[in-house]
């Protein structure tokens, strides 16, 4: 008895999965929920941009009230000078009841709000809010207390003709406005064109799911066959308009997938080496210090071989702390939060510490480095450290690549618009090929030897984001066996912002 009950209501619900599983129904509820899904964009769209504009709005009544209050507050003193009653400015015989037919004035028509007047000790001169005339005529028109727009406080300082001047601050408040009764006319018009879009949508719907079912069962098995795993699957042409542009758009979503699918397989190969560099990056100088304090703690070494020691850690040490800051600043850099500290300057002052500062590694390589830059002063506004940075990477890397005996120059040209900086070394040069990827992270060329081992392929991408982040360029070109010049450009129009 209890299977012939359950046996009715069980095909009643094979049916209704049967009704959802036809395409045309699904087509119509699709559309539903697109239209539903538009509404609910919509509606958190307008809720979260309009009350903003609106309270921005009101700050700014709050600012242009406090201001005006202050203005009639300066035109009241020169009417009371010209019918000499300079008398009563006189500090210690102020008078609150001066200034509180301004803040009345200011209250009703001038700021719609609560206005104060204090002297510039805090004591409060005038207070004042709209009299009820105006709050029913405020009333009327819409208009409510705005809690939400705070207040605004101006400092002005007042005088009169006899030379009598003192500060006093004029602070507006609570001001009538119609922000809420506009968010409800505007909720109000939204949920009415949302309903009105899902009902046209449903009745669209409805009308061509009955043409578009074989067409969207063949443009179905092409999307299921690049679903499994086919990225060379594209959908056929259809005589239907609708369905031939959706079938374009399907295309070109399946072009772009394949393209992201292609980019992310070699950000991963990329990710994958740049680990396997880190991690032997990291092993090598760690290992090197294990050895250093095992020597030191188990052996007897002199004051010489210590020193060796504790020399080689340190450079170690650096070594490992270089790493560290690229990788920080790397970071800092995905994450929106490097730091620019504008200021204007002589721009050959960070070129002259940069070539100081790798002079002595330059000598002991055996490499000339020189700095060219004008005899008068290079005006702009930067940031001196991560200019110094910038140009530290790519000298840094001008020493690595150039052989002993050659040459790193470092060149400070003053054009009209904007200066320029060039970094140029007598290297082996870089392939034409690769030209175009030595900025991207992790890429560290076909470079053989110990100076493509000691990089982590991070220097070049952190010097062209210092460049962007002044509005500026870096290109650069080389020629095999002639070496590369690194140009870097930055816009005189920063020196203003």
């Amino acid at each position: 008895m209890h299977s012939a009950r359950t046996e009715p209501t069980a095909r009643r619900v094979r049916t209704l999965a049967g009704v959802f599983q036809r395409l045309n129904v699904r087509f119509v509820l699709a559309l539903a929920a697109v239209a539903l899904v538009a509404l609910l964009v919509s509606g958190i769209a307008l809720t979260q941009v309009l009350p903003n504009y609106f309270l921005d709005q009101a700050q700014r009544r709050l600012e242009t009230a406090s201001l005006a209050t202050a203005v009639v507050a300066q035109n009241q003193l020169e009417r009371m000078a010209e019918q000499n009653l300079n008398s009563v400015l006189v500090p210690e015989l102020r008078n609150t009841r001066i200034f509180a037919p301004v803040a009345q004035v200011a209250a009703n028509t001038l700021a719609q709000g609560t206005v104060e007047i204090f002297y510039d000790d805090g004591t409060l001169a005038a207070h004042a809010e709209p009299d009820a005339e105006h709050i029913s005529q405020l009333r009327a028109a819409g208009l409510a207390p705005d809690l939400e727009a705070g207040s605004v406080e101006h400092p002005q300082t007042l005088s009169v003709a006899s030379g009598v001047s003192f500060r006093m601050h004029f602070r507006v408040s609570n001001i009538y406005t119609n922000r809420a009764a506009t968010l409800q006319r505007v909720t109000g018009t939204l949920i009415g064109a949302g309903l009105a879009a899902l009902f046209v949508s449903l009745l669209l719907g409805v009308v061509a799911a009955r043409r578009l079912t074989g067409p969207l069962a063949r443009l179905r098995r092409a999307s299921s066959r690049f679903a499994q795993g086919d990225l060379e699957e594209r959908a056929p042409p259809f005589d239907i308009i609708e369905v031939d542009e959706l079938s374009q758009q399907f295309n070109l979503m399946a072009d772009q997938l394949s393209e992201s699918v292609r980019l992310l397989q070699a950000d991963r190969d990329r990710l994958r080496e740049f680990v396997a560099d880190v991690s032997h990056e990291l092993r090598t100088p760690i290992a090197a210090l294990r050895t250093f304090t095992e020597l030191l703690r188990e052996g007897n070494p002199d004051d010489a071989q210590r020193r060796e020691f504790l020399d080689r850690s340190t450079e170690q040490i650096n070594r490992l702390e270089w790493m560290s800051t690229n990788l920080l600043d790397l970071s800092r850099i995905d994450a929106g939060i490097f730091p620019l500290d504008m200021r204007s300057g002589d721009l050959r002052d960070p070129v002259r510490s940069t070539v100081e500062a790798h002079a002595e590694i330059a000598e002991q390589r055996g490499i000339g480095l020189v700095s060219q830059v004008p005899t008068s002063p290079v005006m702009l506004r930067f940031d001196r450290e991560r200019i110094v940075q910038l140009l530290s990477n790519l000298v840094g890397n001008a020493l690595k690549f150039t052989p002993r005996g050659g040459e790193v120059i470092v060149a400070l040209r003053d054009g009209t618009e904007s200066p320029t900086l060039q970094v140029r070394d007598s290297g082996p040069g870089i392939p034409q090929a690769e030209l175009p990827h030595v900025f991207d992270r992790f890429f560290r060329g076909t470079n053989v030897g110990d100076a493509r081992a000691s990089g982590s392929g991070l220097g070049l991408s952190i010097a062209r984001s210092i460049v962007e982040m002044h509005g500026g360029s870096i290109s650069v070109a080389s020629e095999l066996g002639r070496g590369s010049t690194f140009t870097i450009t930055l816009p005189r129009t920063a020196e203003g912002s």
